[in-house]
């Protein structure tokens, strides 16, 4: 007869990598709305206009609604907005990307990209340009172009006749010459004028600091300074820039001469006002509102 009671020992598998919670479920929530807000800025910046951007741009500057671009606090209304704005609203009928809707005759002038105003343009300063001797002589250096901005002469430095005096900005005779003469066939329109100076990508040794951003910033006034000494007017003048190598006109080879220019640009109407948007967004200081009622008495 067995004395001894049977013992059940009871073996417990313990499983690795066990239960640790749902905290990754969190992570990956928190991931999915980001992505989310993500693909919604990209979708909004795809279909907004120019003029919608200026708003969340004038938006996120000052959120209070006293931005410099002058925009409200609501610069889009998406819907349930507590201020509904009846002049920005995203437009659901905007074309597909890519494609640009057709503007009527009247839309075009009333936005100054005519391209028959442009053409016309074009044609007349062919024209005057060809019955000057002193131009036409210099013609296979100097190159007309219609662009979106408007009309560009370039004038491309010749190596058997430079432009300017080596490694300065000293106008040759046949050049301050052009340029005079050219000031006489800007007279004939109105259109504010761009100015910019490149140079190749070969260093430039100068004095001190100086570079190929002087340079071509010298040598673009240079060119400024004779057209107005040919008759332009000073206030048609929208910009002058130098802007050394960083535009090169044959982009195969940096070091070519024709890389070495000056540009003059024959702005449309909306071209210059894109230019002082821009300039005034970028480099303009705050707007301030003052009090009519404030007199010098109560401020100092």
């Amino acid at each position: 007869m067995n004395n001894y009671d049977p013992v059940i020992r009871r073996v417990k598998k313990i499983k690795k990598g066990g239960h640790h919670g749902g905290a990754w479920k969190i992570a990956l929530a928190d991931f999915a709305l980001a992505m989310m807000a993500f693909f919604l800025v990209l979708w909004i910046i795809n279909v907004a206009s120019p003029d919608e951007l200026a708003a969340i741009e004038g938006y996120f500057n000052d959120p209070a609604g006293m931005s410099t671009a002058g925009y409200s606090n609501h610069p889009i209304d998406l819907g349930g907005s507590p201020a509904m704005s009846t002049e920005r609203k995203l437009d659901m009928a905007l074309p597909e990307p890519g494609s640009t809707p057709e503007l009527t005759d009247e839309q075009a002038r009333r936005e100054g990209i005519n391209g028959n105003e442009l053409e016309k343009m074009n044609a007349m300063l062919v024209e005057q340009f060809n019955s000057m001797d002193r131009i036409n002589s210099n013609n296979h250096s100097m190159r007309i172009e219609i662009t979106p901005e408007g009309v560009r002469i370039t004038l491309i430095d010749d190596p058997d006749k430079p432009m300017f005096e080596r490694g300065s900005a000293r106008l040759v005779a046949d050049m301050e010459n052009t340029l005079l003469s050219m000031a006489s066939v800007f007279a004939r329109v109105s259109n504010p004028v761009v100015i910019t100076g490149h140079t190749d990508a070969s260093a430039f040794v100068g004095d001190g600091y100086q570079d190929n951003w002087d340079l071509s910033s010298e040598r673009a006034n240079a060119a400024k300074r004779a057209l107005v000494e040919g008759g332009l007017a000073p206030r048609r003048i929208a910009q002058v820039i130098g802007l050394a190598d960083t535009v090169p006109y044959d982009r195969v080879d940096p070091s070519s001469a024709e890389n070495r220019r000056v540009s003059i640009t024959l702005m449309t109407d909306a071209a210059y006002k894109r230019l002082l948007e821009s300039s005034r967004r970028r480099f303009g200081g705050s707007q301030v509102e003052l009090d009519p009622s404030l007199t010098p008495e109560s401020v100092f």
